[in-house]
């Protein structure tokens, strides 16, 4: 606690200006103040820290607020105690604030307690009608986490209300650093620091050498005032010099996979020294290994009956900007306590959150290779793919659709995957990640899987639709989403497991699985292309992909 305790006051001398951000250089690149780069602070419409009194919230129900020690940043926060329900928290009138309606603003609170916490406002809209609406929520285990949108849409009315409460129970909980600010702030949180993050976005990749030669040239005089050097010292020399920025090349060119000192995570639920975390390679015999065991021929046992549990859930996507459901399966003998890699099937077009739950064998496959010992248990998310702020469900129209697909390359990891992180004990990291889906859902299985393998390990896809890469099929002419010199996944972050499943009777896509396959072969991407016998565009091509998939992700 001591180590983040110190964080907490470095990153309160961020705030207050000792140490700032270049608005020239992307969000997380620290820098020296005295340098010639044009500065400005975070414009906060509000920013509630705690420090002298409870800045006018006050208990909501049968609650009572009040300043303690247990601060975020700084020496103060404000707790919350005496709660007789779970909607009673702590609120704040937002009067005298003006905020634009329709106008998206970026909402921010830090919050220590127990269970699903919950950001939300109240409000009376043009009917009179008053109106809760959710703004952000995340799971908290005792130490502070922070409730984040980024792009809320400010709604129309009067009277509005911002609180905090919970999903459940009625323990005492603890506020602090509450902002809003303009779209897209995040706010600088103690919680992730990675070796070579310079950008802050929880990755290394290329942005990171171009931030990370930025902040060299402002960085002067050798001191290491203004620099985390927790991220910039990257080859454990103490030091912020060009050699970090030699090893950073080295690594996002995929010449080697590790950094010289361990990637250190600080988080603030630590209580001796921070965990670590790791961009782990990806074991590039995993799939040489396996290969041979891949069949088309999907045993009679494995299809027996599902067991486990489906709980569907309603989620907000800020893509979308409305809810949208997703079914998720726990698997048998499921444990709250324990903790489960987890897999994000989609469906094909027309379909949703249902349609993958039957027909398939997925929940058959799953529940017997877990029980037998074939498969790592693990919990399955349903997905409903369709994503489009205009339209809550598809036009039918095939062309006009498409976009709405391709969105979900945003909505999954922007929405849907913080939700089931926060909701149910899931591990996380791309080592822990899958993704696969049957035609449509299989293309934007292999394109997310490409657009996020720093979040996604394991990709699979079930004669996968045509369209990531420009062409024109029996059915339309494909803009495509990415060239088709695109179609790899490169080092650092090559695929543990990434398997295509084609059927040679299939009229509908024809030999685009193939293609897909050939052409992340000919990028240097590993992959297992399963050719099925007889298969369609139908579940006899499909099950094998998932039989195969569900034995041999999360074992690499």
């Amino acid at each position: 606690m001591d180590r983040i305790k110190t964080l907490r006051s470095a990153l309160a001398g961020v705030l207050a200006g000792t140490v700032v951000f270049s608005a020239a250089a992307p969000a997380g690149t620290y820098i020296r103040q005295d340098t010639a780069v044009a500065l400005d602070p975070v414009p906060y419409y509000y920013h509630g820290t705690f420090e002298e009194d409870t800045d006018g919230w006050t208990g909501r129900g049968g609650a009572s607020v009040d300043l303690s020690d247990n601060a975020y940043l700084g020496e103060k926060a404000l707790t919350v105690t005496g709660r007789s329900s779970a909607w009673n928290g702590a609120q704040k009138a937002l009067s005298g604030a003006t905020f634009n309606a329709g106008t998206a603003y970026s909402f921010n609170a830090a919050v220590s307690g127990s269970g699903t916490m919950m950001l939300s406002l109240q409000y009376t809209d043009a009917s009179g009608k008053t109106v809760y609406d959710h703004i952000a929520s995340g799971r908290a285990t005792g130490d502070y986490i922070m409730l984040t949108n980024t792009a809320y849409t400010f709604p129309e009315g009067s009277d509005f209300i911002l609180y905090i409460e919970t999903e459940d129970g009625t323990a005492d909980f603890t506020i602090d650093e509450v902002t809003i600010a303009a779209e897209g702030t995040r706010a600088e949180a103690p919680y992730k620091t990675i070796i070579g993050d310079f950008n802050g976005d929880e990755r290394v990749d290329t942005f990171d050498l171009i931030a990370a030669r930025k902040a060299l040239l402002s960085y002067t005089g050798g001191s290491t005032a203004g620099i985390s050097m927790d991220i910039a010292d990257v080859d454990g020399d103490g030091e912020f010099a060009v050699n970090d920025l030699v090893v950073l090349a080295k690594f996002v060119l995929g010449q080697t996979n590790s950094f010289p000192r361990e990637t250190m995570t600080t988080t603030t639920t630590a209580t001796t020294a921070p965990a670590t975390t790791t961009t782990t390679p990806a074991n590039t015999d995993y799939m040489a290994s396996i290969r041979d065991k891949v069949t088309a021929s999907v045993p009679a046992s494995a299809m027996q009956k599902a067991e486990g549990t489906v709980e569907h859930i309603t989620y907000f996507s800020k893509k979308a900007n409305r809810n949208k459901g997703a079914n998720v399966w726990l698997p048998p003998n499921y444990d709250a306590s324990s903790q489960y890699p987890v897999f994000y099937v989609n469906h094909g077009y027309g379909g949703d959150e249902s349609s993958m739950l039957n027909g398939m064998g997925i929940r058959e496959i799953a529940t017997t290779l877990i029980k037998s010992g074939e498969a790592v248990p693990m919990i399955i998310v349903f997905t409903n793919q369709y994503t489009d702020p205009q339209h809550e469900k598809q036009t039918g129209n095939g062309q006009a659709d498409v976009p709405g697909y391709d969105n979900f390359v945003e909505d999954l990891p922007d929405s849907l995957m913080p939700y089931i992180e926060s909701h149910y004990p899931v591990k996380t990291g791309r080592e822990n990640t899958a993704i696969a889906g049957f035609s449509m859902g299989g293309r934007e299985a292999l394109y997310i899987g490409m657009k996020c393998c720093d979040k996604i390990g394991y990709i699979g896809g079930g004669a996968p639709a045509p369209g990531i890469f420009p062409t024109r099929d029996q059915f339309m002419d494909h803009p495509g989403v990415m060239s088709k010199d695109e179609i790899r996944i490169d080092p650092p972050y090559s695929p543990y497991l990434l398997m295509i499943a084609g059927g040679t009777n299939d009229g509908m896509v024809g030999d685009y699985p193939k293609q897909y396959s050939d052409l992340f072969t000919q990028h240097g991407t590993e992959n297992i292309f399963l050719s099925v016998p007889g298969g369609g565009h139908d579940s006899s091509t499909v099950t094998p992909l998932m039989y195969n998939f569900i034995r041999f992700i999360f074992k690499a």
